[in-house]
């Protein structure tokens, strides 16, 4: 049994989620119970198709049916089973799925449904807390944002937040919600490198086969959010620089990396193009291209900052 808070929301499993951020005592916004196996994939039901993301196959679907209840397979791994009022969930795992994958899922698919459904876009991101404020990094799945995140925790950053990234809007300043305090690093050049950079830290394999860290997490619920970085990481010996994009180059680009992909609701289509929007003319925009380690760059906050500020 786990209770925690991820991204503003009381959590409440019946299973081990490991991410436990921030233990939570008030009453929970969103409990998940798990349900019987699944042996066979059955027909998902009829109805409302709200979401639906493939590529050479599918990757997941959100159906509502006449009742007002949500069904969403991620394909291959589980079925959620989800209430008209987005409080009560019920999980049915693939026989065939590796343990742990119940928790990844929750904590990070999951959960940036609901919120989505909640009115909150969400951004496919990490974030670093820098001198009080939050840097971002966007980017689709193995385009280094949370290596960019542990570069800059070997320089001191804080974590604040992995793989799904949330935005408010405070006093029409955007601040960032604190969420998962761990960062989960694909295997590959440079990665123990990095890991081994950051003090009295270890990693644990994930379901997934990642790298799983907990460095030291930021304090703050929510930080003022200082610049969006898109890495682009280099390896023809190029150096480090960061370039600033501007108008609809920033919001286009920022609308190419929601954290669930293929909506067809037209609410949340609407609230993520004016998120994006909004934040084009709100922070700066970047494109970091970074030598590629190993050895990485040293000196990445400070330049990444002076650019931000300019």
């Amino acid at each position: 049994m786990t209770s925690t808070t991820l991204y503003g929301l009381a959590l409440d499993a019946d299973f081990e989620l490991h991410d436990a951020a921030e233990p939570s005592d008030s009453p929970s916004d969103v409990t998940v119970r798990t349900g019987l196996p699944i042996e066979q994939w059955a027909a998902q039901p009829e109805g409302e198709t709200l979401l639906h993301f493939e590529t050479d196959e599918p990757w997941y679907t959100l159906v509502r049916d006449a009742t007002g209840r949500l069904h969403f397979r991620v394909h291959s791994v589980c079925d959620y089973l989800i209430s008209s009022d987005l409080t009560e969930i019920e999980l049915r795992m693939h026989s065939a799925s590796r343990p742990g994958m119940d928790g990844i899922m929750t904590t990070g698919t999951l959960l940036s449904l609901l919120l989505y459904l909640r009115g909150c876009p969400v951004l496919h991101g990490s974030a670093v807390d820098v001198e009080g404020s939050a840097i971002a990094f966007v980017g689709h799945s193995g385009q280094g944002k949370t290596t960019m995140a542990t570069l800059l925790c070997t320089e001191g950053a804080r974590a604040v937040t992995d793989d799904v990234l949330v935005v408010d809007d405070s006093d029409g300043f955007p601040v960032v919600r604190r969420g998962s305090r761990e960062l989960r690093l694909r295997t590959g050049t440079g990665t123990d490198e990095l890991i081994a950079q950051i003090s009295n830290t270890r990693f644990r394999l994930s379901a997934d086969e990642r790298r799983v860290i907990a460095p030291t997490h930021s304090a703050a619920e929510h930080l003022p959010l200082r610049a969006i970085v898109i890495p682009r990481p280099t390896r023809d010996g190029s150096p480090l620089r960061f370039e600033r994009l501007a108008g609809k180059a920033a919001a286009f680009a920022l609308l190419s990396y929601p954290r669930l992909m293929g909506w067809r609701a037209p609410e949340v289509l609407t609230r993520t193009f004016e998120r994006a929007s909004s934040l084009a003319t709100q922070v700066p925009v970047l494109i970091g291209h970074i030598p590629w380690g190993p050895p990485f760059p040293t000196g990445v906050t400070s330049a990444l900052l002076a650019e931000a500020d300019a």
